[in-house]
């Protein structure tokens, strides 16, 4: 929905105004912390739904006594939780970066464009940027969390045959995912939510 301006301004007035709003909203650190604020919280909202699938899940293996007789969830949501996670790492990757662009690239963003570092949602290269330094596990999760941000989260398929792999899901995801929020977090000084 557009915002309303006033009734006597010029089309060139308004756009200027939008590239304004624009240009204050890339170029705050906070705008883009409060936005992965926002998709942590919706990723806790799932945790309890996640959860529970993976009790339904070892009790049908006979890793544990089943505990009732409540029926399994329809639907894991695991990939919808790590979408979620995936964009609430790219907005703090990207906040970050956001604070460093360089004078060139915040004079494109005042112009109204997204700047290149700032685009796309390979998250794994996001978190290197801002100079983290990730272990192999951090990696691997990134890679998977990738994976489900372009397809996995969204889509039935991927754009071809190529993208159907192998592709493990492991109930230690959600404490995984929170450990690194918050090593990322305090990477980039984002405050605790």
């Amino acid at each position: 929905m557009e915002e309303p301006g006033r009734p006597d301004e010029t089309p060139e007035e308004r756009d200027k105004a939008k590239i304004a709003r624009f240009s204050q909203y890339v170029l705050s650190a906070e705008a883009w912390f409060r936005i992965a604020d926002e998709l942590g919280a919706a990723m806790e909202l799932l945790e309890p739904q996640i959860e529970r699938f993976w009790e339904c899940f070892r009790a049908d293996a006979g890793v544990v006594e089943k505990k009732d007789s409540e029926p399994p969830p329809n639907h894991s949501l695991i990939n919808v939780h790590m979408m979620l996670a995936g964009f609430a790492i790219e907005n703090l990757c990207k906040g970050h970066l956001a604070g460093h662009l360089t004078w060139k690239e915040r004079k494109k963003v005042e112009a109204g464009e997204l700047p290149k570092c700032l685009d796309g949602h390979k998250i794994l290269k996001l978190a290197r940027r801002t100079g983290m330094t990730l272990s192999e596990f951090e990696r691997d999760l990134l890679a998977r969390i990738t994976d489900v941000i372009l397809w996995r989260g969204r889509y039935p398929a991927p754009l071809s045959h190529d993208g159907i792999v192998p592709f493990p899901q492991w109930d230690g995801d959600i404490g995984r995912i929170k450990t690194f929020l918050q090593k990322l977090r305090a990477h980039v000084g984002a405050k605790e939510s």
